[in-house]
């Protein structure tokens, strides 16, 4: 009997237990940017510390026309951290009146992330930043992934390309939720070439063909943690060649490298180095 009064006591705690609310996607970006207007995807742009110091460097100037921006979202994403659910928000703002349209090729939207933890029955705000950088290109934000930057942890890649006059480029940024905010922790130029300049034709034009690459991945920490560690660490490993400066430098040198990063004090920073010696094995006589 006493058996059966328990069964009924938890069958009536647990239907009366609160279900997970789904985060919509309008209520996310009210948390995230100020003065969010859901109708108009628009929201009021604080001004960071960068636009107010130098106006020429970083995302647009702070005029008053240009205190309205357009929101746009980029990524969505339901996780598990540990025992936690959370959700990962990615977004975009950039001026809303521009008369051009921001569409310039230096033209970099501000990217804003959110991060929310489940706690009870609502969805708390746990990690924002709503610029955590100004990344892209013609008003457009660059690509997004979610990876696994620890154990039980997530993180954000953005991969930007670049092109101009022959020369192309590529770099990534993590962003990585620390405490309340979330920062750029790490990036690299992963890319580059010169292929769309090289003409051995034109005496004006570069005749050097140059290209490099480096391949990313996280792994677990080679050291005394017992495993127990929050960050994977980065390694990276470049193959290829370079020009050590611009104009029109004939010499190359070699970026055969792999560099190891390890997560402290909020930034992934290089932990160790070591040079790759490729050695081309003489041709057999015919």
């Amino acid at each position: 009997m006493k058996s059966l009064m328990f069964l009924l006591i938890l069958c009536c705690s647990l239907t009366t237990m609160p279900a997970q609310v789904p985060l919509s996607q309008d209520e996310a970006l009210k948390q995230l940017y100020h003065d969010y207007d859901p109708a108009k995807v628009t929201a009021q742009w604080v001004c960071t510390k960068g636009q107010l110091q130098s106006p020429n460097k970083e995302g647009w100037p702070c005029r008053k026309e240009d205190t309205t921006v357009s929101i746009s979202v980029s990524l969505m994403a339901k996780v598990q951290e540990d025992k936690a659910e959370k959700i990962y928000l990615v977004a975009s703002a950039k001026p809303a009146s521009d008369p051009l349209g921001y569409d310039c090729e230096a033209c970099a939207p501000a990217i804003g992330v959110a991060v929310f933890t489940w706690q009870k029955d609502h969805w708390m705000l746990q990690s924002s930043n709503a610029a955590t950088g100004f990344y892209g290109a013609l008003g457009d934000p660059p690509n997004v992934d979610l990876v696994t930057v620890g154990p039980s942890k997530y993180g954000l890649m953005l991969s930007l390309d670049n092109e101009g006059q022959g020369y192309a480029s590529s770099y990534m940024v993590l962003l990585v939720p620390v405490d309340k905010t979330v920062s750029d922790v790490w990036s690299i130029e992963d890319e580059e070439d010169d292929y769309g300049a090289y003409d051995p034709t034109d005496k004006f034009a570069i005749h050097v063909k140059y290209r490099s690459s480096a391949a990313i991945k996280f792994i677990g920490r080679d050291d005394n943690t017992d495993g127990h560690y929050d960050y994977y660490d980065i390694e990276v490993i470049s193959r290829g060649n370079d020009i050590p400066d611009t104009g029109t430098s004939r010499r190359l040198k070699d970026v055969n490298w792999t560099e190891i990063y390890r997560f402290s004090n909020g930034k992934y920073r290089l932990l160790q180095h070591k040079d790759f010696l490729e050695i081309k094995k003489p041709s057999k006589p015919h």
